[in-house]
């Protein structure tokens, strides 16, 4: 089974929404006396992060094409595109930005393995005519 890629077509998440917070796989033991104790619950958790896009209405279309049909409703695993990192130009460390041997500038390419979170399915809001804001929640799977 081949994983599905969410759509490159589709704009990446608008920045003052998009948040990534690191799950928390942590026990905490309270004693009678002093602070907490933490320790390691889990080897590996969950991060869940906010999602917030523009789309025109023929992107619309092609979100709930992979939504619906690729993502099974959301019911499969997808890959999306790190917004945080994916795109971004690597630099050395007095900043400058780094090449290849064509002069053509070094990206940083990574991609995450998400889940439409269980509690955020798609929910959409019309903007204008052409305009539409889509939010939702990712489960960032371990891998």
């Amino acid at each position: 089974m081949t994983i599905p890629s969410y759509p490159a077509e589709l704009p990446a998440p608008l920045r003052a929404d998009y948040v990534e917070q690191s799950g928390d796989g942590r026990a905490q033991f309270r004693p009678d006396a002093g602070p907490a104790v933490p320790r390691l619950r889990f080897a590996s958790v969950t991060d869940t992060i906010p999602f917030t896009t523009q789309l025109r209405r023929w992107e619309l279309g092609l979100f709930d094409s992979f939504y619906f049909e690729q993502t099974k409703k959301g019911a499969l695993p997808f890959t999306i595109p790190a917004p945080l990192i994916d795109g971004f130009t690597m630099l050395d460390e007095d900043l400058n930005v780094l090449l290849d041997e064509n002069d053509v500038p070094l990206l940083f390419t990574e991609t995450m393995l998400v889940l439409f979170a269980e509690q955020g399915l798609p929910a959409r809001s019309q903007i204008d005519v052409e305009a539409y804001r889509v939010s939702f929640r990712l489960t960032r799977l371990p891998t």
